[in-house]
C-alpha cells in the first residue's frame, strides 16, 4: 500500500512541470467581409475587425506569408483567385469571413470567405 501512495506521489511530482500556463497560438476570427480589408500583394498586411456586422471594435492586422492558405466557398485558391472572388462579392449584403491568425508572430495562417 505504501509503495502506491509513494508511485502516486512521485507521480504527481513529475507532472507538475507540465501544468505551465498555456499561450494561445493560433486564434480564429469571425469576421464578415465588410471589417475586412485584402491587401494589394500576397505579402502585405490583412487588416480586420474581430467581430461581425458593425460594431465598435478597433482594426487588428497580421501580416500574410507564402504559408497562408485562402478558400473560397470551401475551395482552396491562391492569394490572387482569393482577391478576385472577395471584389466580386455582391457589397449588398455582408458575407463570412474567418480569419486565422498566429498570435506569436502576428501572421495568418488561413483566410476563409463563403456566401
Amino acid at each position: 500500500m505504501n509503495n502506491r501512495i509513494g508511485a502516486l506521489i512521485i507521480a504527481l511530482a513529475m507532472s507538475l512541470p507540465a501544468a505551465a500556463e498555456l499561450t494561445t497560438q493560433t486564434r480564429a476570427v469571425e469576421a464578415t467581409t465588410s471589417n475586412l480589408n485584402v491587401p494589394t500583394s500576397g505579402n502585405g498586411r490583412l487588416t480586420f475587425k474581430p467581430c461581425a456586422g458593425k460594431c465598435d471594435r478597433s482594426f487588428e492586422s497580421a501580416r500574410l506569408t507564402p504559408l497562408t492558405s485562402f478558400r473560397v466557398n470551401g475551395e482552396a485558391t491562391d492569394f490572387a483567385g482569393f482577391r478576385k472572388a472577395f471584389y466580386n462579392l455582391s457589397r449588398s449584403k455582408d458575407h463570412y469571413a474567418l480569419v486565422s491568425y498566429d498570435t506569436a508572430e502576428n501572421t495568418v495562417t488561413s483566410v476563409q470567405i463563403a456566401d
